[in-house]
């Protein structure tokens, strides 16, 4: 009897140990993969399983060392911080793991860095940006359209419903892009987001180290990247570090926590960015403002967390690194704690000190948007360490400017002013300016699709300081609903094969829209080729009459703006401009190659922005 004991004991460990080996303690490890010779020499290793922060860890990997095994109130996580020195090879690492006498291999991959990663260069002013919703675009792909085990698959009927734009449809128009004049390209998120609704503009992440299946696979990633970079655009990430998605696998097992702001009713944002640059702002405001939820599927990231704030850092240091990434831009940036959004952001430009960072600063006057834009000497000392800012407020000038009568504060009037007040910026030239983008009324709405209207506010948009960002569309005054997210973000016309017309072609777009897409490529093309509209020096005059006169400068060329809002033919004497035009005896329009006599009085039609280049 005791032999038959014996004998089965030693089955059930046989069998325990088949079992040990046959499950691995370890179900996930993020970053999924590393490089060798970043700056950063430490490695945050989020390792995730049932029970873990039991195990014991250790590492016989020459270069490589465990530096600390930080554990939080969850028993599933163990944050692994390890030490990578310069001299480290690339290879299969062994993380080996031990419980009791057990014990499991663990592999995990260090890769060989792109040579000149780190300097890599990056988006400038010189630099026209493409903004599109990768679900709205084009179709690329319909076999992924649905995909089993996410929620949502293709549903066009349905405005809120995601509608089947992929990666694939992105890489088949880039030569699209290019021959429009564009220079680089700005997506908005493409990471997993298995969200029951709402899922198709990604802005929650469900999973950090997967581009979304139904837009592609990751290698597509990079395979954008590479068709971007062979046609002379750079890729822009759009990093979002307020908040993901509660579809997320975290939310299932927390990691810890305060690993998002909690509170014990959903309590949104009260979106009031005002309160950080307001002098006499209550803490409770900035509070909500931080901690509050910016939708109830969104949790809310703490940040000050330094766990989460390792996490994210080396999310998007991945990707850049993954998929040869050229600029970033930072989604809802004062949503979160400025400061440490700030030495987040500091995070990323210390491994790849030439990357331009643009942020989402959606706040209403010049001097608040300036106070994100680094090199300000802000007086309370703050640096949001962005070197580049959305102008807002030039946005509202252009949508109303155009439709309004000439005013002391109204029409022309709105640029002058709006101008006047770019003493407040460190650095006029990296501002991204724009007619409209995903979350703000399409400009086709705003002038009620009125050409003159609208070819207005392009040459307005593309001459101004700064640098365009186009929104995908736009070039052809795509149609909009004012006042809905999903009117700003409808598909493109033969982005999918069911399309009755392709508006990427000549053939396929109306004359209205081939009028409105020449007029765009025309004045992107010329801003691509010629530096002064890049980064030469403004000069505006007081609007008188109904016209706007502006200058942009250099060394080698000047170009005339002349914006005449009046509804009838006006002439524009020319001699209170003399201080620019001293030895100038003609103007080309750069739209018709129209030569122009600068004498005494050049004739502007109505309703029009007259572009010269002086000779």
């Amino acid at each position: 009897m005791k032999k038959k004991f014996l004998i089965l004991l030693l089955i059930i460990l046989f069998l325990s140990t088949l079992y040990a080996k046959s499950k691995p303690w370890v179900q996930r490890i993020e970053p999924t993969a590393w490089w060798t010779n970043m700056k950063n020499p430490e490695l945050q290793l989020m390792v995730y399983g049932a029970g873990i922060s039991t195990a014991e860890f250790s590492i016989n990997y020459s270069g490589v060392s465990i530096i600390e095994k930080r554990l939080t109130d969850n028993p599933n996580f163990v944050f692994l911080y390890l030490s990578i020195t310069k001299e480290t090879k690339a290879g299969k690492i062994n993380i080996i793991i031990t419980k009791g006498k057990q014990k499991q291999i663990l592999q995990y991959v260090l890769k060989s860095r792109r040579e000149g990663s780190a300097l890599r260069e990056s988006f400038t002013e010189a630099d026209a940006v493409y903004l599109l919703m990768p679900d709205r675009f084009a179709n690329g792909n319909p076999t992924n359209d649905s995909v089993k085990g996410y929620f949502q698959g293709v549903n066009r009927s349905l405005p809120g419903a995601r509608h089947g734009g992929d990666i694939d449809g992105i890489i088949k128009n880039v030569p699209y892009m290019a021959h429009l004049g564009i220079t680089a390209l700005w997506t908005t998120p493409l990471f997993d987001n298995n969200d029951t609704n709402y899922s198709y503009h990604h802005y929650g992440c469900s999973d950090y180290y997967k581009i979304d299946p139904r837009l592609g696979k990751n290698e597509d990633y990079k395979r954008l990247s590479d068709i971007c970079h062979a046609n002379g655009l750079k890729l822009i990430i759009d990093v979002v570090p307020n908040h993901c998605s509660s579809a997320h696998w975290w939310m299932k097992d927390k990691p810890a926590k305060d690993w998002f702001n909690e509170w014990s009713t959903f309590t949104s944002s009260n979106y009031r960015m005002t309160a950080w640059t307001d002098p006499h702002a209550a803490q409770s405001d900035l509070h909500r403002l931080t901690h509050g939820w910016f939708a109830p599927n969104m949790p809310d990231f703490n940040l000050n967390n330094p766990l989460v704030f390792d996490y994210l850092r080396q999310v998007y240091v991945y990707w850049i690194e993954y998929a040869n990434i050229d600029g970033i831009r930072v989604d809802t940036y004062p949503y979160n704690d400025i400061r440490v959004a700030a030495r987040f952001i500091q995070s990323i430009r210390d491994e790849y000190p030439k990357m331009n960072i643009v942020g989402e600063c959606w706040v209403k006057t010049p001097a608040e948007t300036a106070y994100y834009q680094s090199g300000n000497n802000n007086k309370d000392g703050f640096d949001s360490r962005l070197q580049s800012v959305m102008d807002f407020c030039l946005k509202d000038v252009l949508a109303s400017a155009v439709n309004e009568s000439e005013g002391w504060e109204s029409g022309m009037a709105r640029f002058y002013a709006h101008y006047a007040q770019d003493f407040v910026y460190p650095n006029t030239n990296l501002i991204m300016n724009f007619l409209d983008n995903h979350d703000i009324d399409r400009f086709s709405t705003a002038v009620k699709r009125d050409v003159a209207k609208y070819k207005m506010g392009l040459a307005m948009l593309i001459t101004s300081r700064g640098y365009p960002q186009i929104y995908y569309g736009t070039e052809i005054m795509l149609d909009g609903i004012q006042g809905t997210y999903e009117g700003h973000r409808f598909t493109f016309p033969g982005g999918w094969a069911a399309d009755k017309r392709n508006a990427f072609t000549v053939e396929g777009r109306t004359s209205e829209e081939n009028e409105i897409f020449n007029y765009t490529k025309t004045l992107l093309n010329y801003r691509k080729n010629n530096p002064v509209l890049q980064t030469g020096k403004m000069k505006q005059f007081i609007p008188e009459n109904g016209i706007y006169v502006t200058f942009r400068y250099d060394e080698q060329k000047t170009i005339m703006v002349i914006a005449n809002n009046n509804h009838k033919k006006t002439e524009l004497f020319l001699e209170r401009f003399s201080e620019m035009l001293k030895g100038r005896i003609q103007g080309q329009d750069i739209i018709n190659q129209k030569y122009y006599t600068l004498q005494n009085q050049i004739s502007v039609p109505a309703k029009t922005v007259l572009i010269l280049e002086l000779k």
